[in-house]
């Protein structure tokens, strides 16, 4: 059987998210998290603003925040948004061959990570094992990377309030800082402005509700979007393209969620 029709999968975990699968379109990228993409077929194209042509590669990290447009050219391609606090990022730069401004391609262990994610694809794990899976191969664990505990507890209170909409200032002072102090220290850890991190969460919240069964609308107000057109827009924004792109694609999806 080709990958082409095997199920796409979309697995949600509170640290990282993986699409599995093709996208049938290119994608205006203006990413929420850092982000890995590896093509698990032919080569992939990327272009930044500012390029006077296309790069191919095979794997690509992209920091969040970053607008780039990828060309998969109906390749399966794993997605990795990657874990929020940079950690990742920070370990996965340092093994890439090259660097293109803010973006970098060409995995030093490319075939490792493409035969890794061939066996997810293959295999019938559920979130536990896929996390497991997951985190031996990108093997991020780095203590000389610095998280700034107050970043991480706003992080963890934006997660728990994702209905409620809390104010700068209540965050700030949730962790005794000043507003601007905060924004500081928040845009320098996690590469993305609040506002933009609370959008990115909730784009993952309704992706949530989607796999616990509610439709796409319920999920996207469950998740604290005013409409489904704020989520559209939104994810159109962030993704690329519209939410029915990746939820009612020629593929059949599968969205499997935290079983702890």
């Amino acid at each position: 059987m080709s990958s082409e029709k095997q199920p796409s999968l979309l697995y949600l975990w509170d640290k990282r998210t993986i699409y599995l699968g093709p996208l049938f379109e290119p994608v205006e990228l203006s990413v929420g998290a850092a982000t890995l993409i590896i093509s698990l077929n032919d080569p992939i194209s990327f272009m930044i603003k500012g390029m006077s042509e296309v790069i191919e590669c095979r794997s690509l990290l992209l920091p969040a925040g970053m607008s780039v447009e990828v060309d998969t050219r109906n390749s399966t391609v794993v997605n990795v948004s990657l874990d929020a606090l940079g950690n990742d990022f920070y370990v996965l730069s340092k093994r890439m061959q090259y660097q293109h401004g803010k973006a970098a391609y060409g995995l030093i262990d490319e075939e490792a990570f493409i035969k890794g994610f061939m066996e997810l694809q293959s295999s019938s794990m559920n979130s536990t094992q896929a996390y497991a899976h997951t985190d031996k191969l990108l093997n991020c664990n780095d203590d000389s990377y610095t998280i700034d505990k107050r970043v991480v507890h706003v992080v963890e209170h934006i997660k728990k309030t994702v209905d409620d909409n809390l104010s700068v200032e209540d965050l700030a002072n949730s962790v005794n800082l000043s507003v601007p102090r905060l924004v500081q220290l928040f845009k320098q850890q996690t590469g993305v402005p609040m506002r933009r991190y609370r959008l990115w969460h909730r784009l993952f919240v309704t992706a949530v509700k989607m796999g616990e069964g509610l439709s796409l609308t319920e999920a996207a107000l469950s998740a604290g979007f005013t409409d489904s057109s704020h989520f559209s827009h939104t994810f159109r924004g962030m993704i690329g393209m519209t939410p029915s792109a990746i939820f009612s694609q020629p593929n059949p999806l599968k969205i499997i969620v935290n079983d702890d």
